[in-house]
């Protein structure tokens, strides 16, 4: 491995002129950088990546999987994060296991109930999804019903585990198929409604979620995902509590196979930038200066006060 040294020229805003003295690697060749990625992805604890986990931004995966590395499980969990699931396990129980929809739904109305709120916003939720979870089951498998009618005549399969290679990548991409047949498989996205603004009483209303009219760019590079590792056509299923939309590439450009290629290529650029830079360190105050923090993304808002000033504290020069 060689060490290059050299000199880099900035001007702040008052465009007064600052040199740094900088060092970067290079001249390791692909085997070397191989070599080193393997190397730190053991020391962080990685084994694979998923397109849930390509889908955050860069500065937000660095902090929960190199830096938080096994606490990050520990960050507490939204209500509709464990109402979507409570959904999905009761479909799935519904068209996979043979369980009776009152049964099934039972099941999910518990799991919500349990669930420890994070905020009282958080609670408010929790007690109406225990409801509104009887609406989204029914509307949710009568949608998967709906595409299954025309290729489905044998046993759904929950939960199919697929896994991506590709020899760009060292980590294998992998993910968990909601329902699987032989030449066609289903996801389905639960949609739950909000809380409208604060009445003077200090009650919350309901703001109903619409259904979508297309489906959502990181839905459609989770199912290219899903795609290219089964070959399989591509159906979405997205529930609310008021009906259900399908889309697949009968009815929707974005799920044709250039479609799904082109966001396959998305998700499989983003694996390859994230190893690239894994490649360079283990150590996330080292990997920090390899990228800038993105405050504004969604999914910082969600990040508990704790954790969150954790993250700021890491990315401070």
């Amino acid at each position: 491995m060689r060490v290059m040294n050299f000199w880099v020229w900035t001007t702040n805003e008052r465009n007064v002129l600052t040199i740094h003295f900088a060092c970067a690697l290079c001249g390791q060749g692909e085997k070397g950088m191989r070599e080193k990625l393997q190397a730190n992805i053991a020391a962080i604890g990685l084994t694979h990546g998923s397109p849930s986990q390509y889908e955050k931004p860069i500065c937000l995966r660095l902090f929960e999987y190199v830096y938080l590395k096994d606490e990050r499980k520990n960050i507490p969990t939204n209500v509709p994060a464990i109402a979507g699931g409570s959904a999905h396990d009761a479909i799935q129980g519904i068209l996979c296991d043979g369980l009776a929809p009152e049964d099934a739904i039972q099941v999910a109305q518990k799991r919500i109930s349990e669930h420890a709120p994070t905020d009282d916003n958080d609670e408010i939720k929790r007690d109406r999804y225990v409801e509104d979870v009887e609406a989204m089951v029914a509307n949710g498998t009568e949608g998967c019903l709906s595409l299954t009618s025309g290729w489905f005549n044998e046993a759904m399969t929950a939960e199919e585990q697929i896994t991506v290679e590709h020899p760009k990548l060292t980590m294998p991409i992998i993910g968990f198929v909601d329902l699987t047949g032989d030449f066609e498989f289903i996801e389905i996205k639960t949609k739950w409604n909000g809380l409208g603004m604060e009445r003077k009483d200090g009650s919350r209303g309901v703001r109903k979620v619409k259904l979508p009219e297309v489906p959502q760019p990181e839905h459609v590079r989770q199912v290219a995902v899903y795609s290219a590792a089964t070959g399989k056509k591509a159906n979405l299923v997205y529930a609310t509590t008021e009906g259900y939309v399908t889309f697949n590439s009968d009815n929707c450009d974005l799920l044709s196979d250039a479609s799904l290629n082109h966001h396959f290529n998305q998700i499989l650029h983003n694996a390859i930038v994230w190893e690239n830079l894994l490649s360079i360190s283990s150590d996330p105050n080292v990997l920090k200066y390899w990228i800038q923090p993105n405050w504004d993304d969604f999914r910082w808002r969600f990040m508990p006060d704790d954790y969150l000033q954790q993250a700021k504290e890491l990315f401070k020069i």
